[in-house]
């Protein structure tokens, strides 16, 4: 089952659900989910260490810590979405991506593995999607600040987020002096 393409978010209530999905406004989002992880290794291929870790301005992330919050938010979005799968209405509760950045060594990680963590769960939600029918992807549960999410929204939100991040990283990479790969 492929989701559907996002033409106007005027209507959404939520600031962040709003400015995630103005990003599929006019793109597919299936082809942006199953796109970005190739997209991000081509992002990252060929930075040193000290590229992927200097920040671009004071209290900004560096690259690296972008690439460990995409791994983590796949993780979190991962047991969202299975939870709305096996248990819908079940609740979601949020998370402080700070608070995952100090908590969970973003200083200290491997890129490498972020990729890997993120590139195997993103090959299974599209598994996931592939098989999931139309009252699959009604499935949900509730966010505690955003109330109710289906599957095809979290779907939606985090293709939104990676168009967000993937343009981050390839400002951060101008702002190097990198060009950004076709």
């Amino acid at each position: 089952m492929r989701v559907s393409k996002i033409s106007n978010v005027s209507r959404l209530r939520h600031p962040y659900t709003r400015r995630l999905l103005s990003n599929l406004i006019g793109r597919d989002p299936n082809r942006v989910f199953a796109s970005t992880p190739a997209e991000l290794r081509r992002l990252v291929r060929e930075l040193t260490r000290n590229e992927l870790i200097r920040r671009p301005a004071r209290g900004k992330w560096p690259i690296a810590w972008i690439v460990h919050h995409l791994a983590d938010t796949e993780v979190g979005f991962a047991f969202r979405i299975r939870l709305a799968m096996a248990e819908s209405g079940a609740p979601f509760q949020p998370f402080d991506q700070d608070r995952w950045a100090r908590g969970l060594g973003y200083n200290r990680r491997s890129v490498a593995s972020s990729i890997a963590t993120f590139t195997a769960l993103r090959r299974s939600h599209v598994e996931l999607l592939t098989l999931s029918t139309r009252g699959e992807l009604g499935r949900f549960g509730v966010h505690e600040e955003r109330g109710r999410e289906n599957i095809e929204r979290m779907i939606h939100m985090l293709a939104g987020h990676d168009i967000n991040h993937l343009r981050r990283i390839r400002a951060i990479r101008g702002r190097l002096g990198r060009k950004n790969p076709a």
